[in-house]
């Protein structure tokens, strides 16, 4: 289709236009203008310009068919066409306006060339890939999806466990304790309470019988604005140099985890060019990740989800003709910076929580405190802290930044004033870096003596110094790893502990590892240990391992073989056998879980004492009247009703996890929140009868929260009916078949036969086609679901 430059062919001539061109105009040489025999420079009037439909070709690519301007020998394309071409206009180059319409010179454009072919009446263009605006390879961002409203529900978790000792000289001890957790979720948010429990039974002489509370917590997320509130108690989020509060009150924030997918670190852009359309493939860390189509020029990839952390990055560019350039580019971010124009912010304020698990209600000095982080650039994300408290005071700024050679580098400062301490401060240096082979992270940080945070309670001094380093690195080939660490903590009356750390880790067989280590600390409590240890996989499940260490004197080794749970149910087992501070011991464990929860059974034996450990841990959900035992509730979860059909298979994540029970209900834990999670039906454990208008349904629950699932069956029984007219023909296709009592319609097809669902024992039928309509009277057999009942021929009185 000619564009809008065609109206122009109304006042000029093609044919003229190709009589004053040569068979071929060779391509002039970046910047000299291609012109036809005969052209003079210069020699230019307002009306000496012929118009050119042509079929054109960019760089071996279609660009369409459009009218040129040839003039004076210079080759002119509308303004239009540089868009459609993708062509960068260059600055400061005058356009031309030639029949109220603009016109750019092409002879401008860096690579210009353009060979004509008189037989098809075309042009190719050529132009180098920097003439061409960039092209940007960017994945969907990501969005939030409706949430599904939530139901009522009440959920239990529990954690049951009794210990049976029996000790060589000692009397003998039992004792039961439980870990529970009650929950209360809706659409106004999730409402959570905990308690442990010690002895009891009161069986055990070594520990009073108690209950405790843990923790008591609200929580409420705003989708829209990506905020969490939450009342009770929580922890607050520190700088870099800080120390979380746990504590009971209030607290406002965002929460990046209200939509999945979304990364808030910044994410490397990736450049390239292609000479010519070709296809892209990314590989990340020698995987194939990411396979694009590209047009000539530069292009880039950005906002790829699986450039995160460190490593390296391949671009394959390969065009039509096969011809393929390589790019290679390595890559580096980390949680610790946010994407450029991107703030994390958190406050809150309450009273420090103290002597959790021993006691109910203990709270100490009331706070105000606030976080704020904000990336002013991919490289520079600052951090801001500040607490305020009856009795101390801090506050500080951080700051971190990427560096060059795949680096990242953090400085932190802060002060305090303290009541009874006074005035201190801290400051913290930190330097990362990473990439496929080589690890390395050092930091150090230091406190005056006086320095106070509100964490740290009112008896506590800060560590004088702290420091850590550790490097490793993985072997060319992926068979082996190489590590070493130093770590140092000074303090202010105890003196100083360093430990030295290294290992070698090699494959062996064919996934598994030796590993080689020594350890040794210095100052208050020396000490120097050697080891070496094995994994071996025996399949997917079951692992073989084995240790050999040499500490203080001593020789410790076991050997151990396990088989894994997982998330599958089933059985799961250990046993471990090996030698302690020169005695042997034991040890052994049974375990079974299932869709209702988790059994364990552990036993430990040796010469001074022998231990039997039994737990139950799992949870249940009360919602909409019925009652479910399942595993513990951790995520969301959904009421599957499939109203009046018992055992019917229901399919999550591409596997049946569950069926319904005898009133087609089921309880489908493990949901993932803030995401769409498609529930289906097994088709082929449906009845043959039954009828649908799908078998799928997607839902999108909030955290913890329960949403109801109702699949819809229309029920009744089903048949083949053969219709036939008074004179004893079929009856005519297409015919229009009702049941009385039910809005559904049905069709005749061949033969006069129709498949009726939806019907009970005895039934009228309406028939109509054409003008003309009748009714007759079906009676069913007794239903059978395993087939499906043939009945006719009936004959239709009009």
């Amino acid at each position: 289709m000619w564009r809008r430059s065609v109206n122009l062919l109304a006042h000029a001539s093609c044919a003229a236009a190709l009589t004053l061109m040569t068979s071929a105009w060779a391509g002039a040489e970046e910047g000299e203008p291609a012109r036809a025999p005969g052209a003079r420079r210069g020699a230019t009037s307002p009306e000496n310009g012929k118009l050119m439909p042509l079929e054109v070709f960019i760089n071996k690519a279609k660009g369409g068919q459009w009218v040129l301007l040839e003039r004076d020998g210079v080759l002119f394309a509308p303004d239009e066409a540089f868009d459609a071409w993708r062509i960068a206009r260059q600055p400061g180059v005058p356009g031309l306006e030639y029949r109220g319409q603009k016109w750019l010179p092409l002879n401008t454009i860096p690579g210009y060339e353009a060979k004509f072919n008189y037989a098809d009446q075309s042009v190719a263009l050529s132009f180098s890939p920097r003439a061409f605006e960039a092209t940007h390879l960017t994945q969907q961002a990501a969005i939030r999806p409706k949430l599904t409203p939530a139901s009522p529900a009440l959920f239990v978790n529990y954690d049951l466990s009794y210990t049976g000792a029996a000790y060589r000289g000692a009397a003998s001890d039992q004792q039961l304790g439980a870990l529970t957790e009650f929950g209360l979720s809706g659409n106004s948010g999730v409402l959570t309470s905990s308690f442990v429990g010690q002895n009891i039974t009161g069986s055990s002489n070594l520990q009073a019988p108690s209950w405790r509370r843990l923790e008591t917590t609200y929580t409420r997320d705003f989708l829209d604005s990506g905020v969490t509130f939450k009342a009770g108690d929580a922890t607050t989020q520190p700088g870099p140099w800080g120390r979380p509060v746990y504590f009971g009150g209030i607290q406002v924030g965002t929460n990046f985890g209200l939509t999945p997918g979304f990364i808030s670190q910044p994410i490397p852009i990736l450049h390239g060019t292609s000479t010519a359309p070709s296809t892209v493939e990314l590989y990340v860390n020698d995987v194939l990740r990411q396979t694009s189509t590209v047009p000539s020029g530069p292009f880039t990839i950005d906002n790829f989800p699986l450039l995160t952390s460190s490593g390296d990055a391949r671009m394959v560019v390969r065009d039509a003709l096969g011809r393929q350039t390589v790019i290679d580019q390595p890559f580096f971010t980390s949680t610790s910076l946010l994407e450029q124009g991107l703030s994390d912010w958190s406050a809150s304020a309450g009273a420090a929580r103290l002597a959790l698990g021993t006691q109910n209600f203990a709270y100490g000095q009331r706070f105000v405190s606030g976080m704020a982080r904000h990336g002013f650039s991919k490289q520079l994300t600052v951090n801001t802290q500040a607490e305020f408290g009856q009795d101390t005071r801090d506050g500080g700024l951080g700051i971190s930044y990427a560096l060059p050679w795949q680096m990242l580098g953090q400085v932190a400062a802060g002060a305090s004033s303290d009541k009874s301490a006074g005035s201190g401060r801290n400051w913290l240096v930190a330097l990362q870096h990473m990439d496929l082979h080589h690890n390395f992270s050092a930091s150090l940080q230091r406190a005056t003596i006086d320095f106070r945070q509100i964490a740290m309670g009112p008896n506590f001094l800060p560590y004088r110094e702290q420091l850590s380093a550790n490097y490793s690195y993985t072997l060319q080939d992926n068979t082996g790893s190489l590590a070493a660490g130093v770590a140092r903590i000074a303090t202010y009356t105890t003196g100083t502990i360093t430990t030295y750390s290294g290992n070698y880790s090699t494959r062996i067989a064919r996934n598994g590892a030796l590993t080689y280590s020594v350890a040794r600390i210095t100052g208050i409590t020396p000490g120097f240990s050697i080891g070496v240890s094995l994994l071996l996989p025996l399949d997917s499940d079951t692992n073989l391992t084995s240790n050999l260490t040499h500490k203080n004197g001593y020789d410790d080794g076991y050997v151990s073989a396990s088989k894994n749970l997982g998330n599958d149910n089933g059985t799961g087992w250990r046993a471990l056998a090996g030698n302690r501070g020169g005695r042997n011991y034991a040890e052994a464990g049974l375990y079974y879980q299932s869709d209702e929860g988790l059994l364990t059974a552990d036993a430990t034996a040796s010469a001074n004492q022998q231990v039997v450990r039994l737990g139950a841990r799992g949870g249940m959900v009360m919602m909409d009247g019925h009652g479910f035992m399942t595993r513990r509730v951790q995520d969301s979860f959904a009421l599957v009703e499939v109203p009046g059909y018992p055992d019917v298979g229901i399919h999550f994540q591409n596997t049946v996890w569950t069926h319904t029970d005898k009133n087609g209900i089921a309880l489908l834990p493990r949901l993932l929140p803030y995401q769409r999670n498609s529930i289906e039906l097994d088709p082929g454990e449906l009845p043959i009868g039954a009828e649908l208008d799908s078998i799928e349904q997607v839902v999108t629950p909030a955290a913890r929260t329960g949403v109801k699932v109702v699949f819809p069956v229309r029920s009744g029984q089903s048949a083949l009916i053969h219709i036939v007219m008074r004179d004893g023909q079929d009856a005519p296709p297409g015919s229009v078949v009702t049941v009385e009592g039910d809005a559904e319609v049905f069709y005749v097809a061949r033969r006069g036969e129709a498949f009726i669902t939806g019907m009970k024992q005895d039934n009228i039928l309406h028939m109509t086609w054409s003008d003309r309509s009748c009714s007759f009277r079906i009676k069913l057999p007794p239903a059978n679901p395993a087939s499906i009942p043939r009945v006719g021929p009936v004959t239709c009185n009009p």
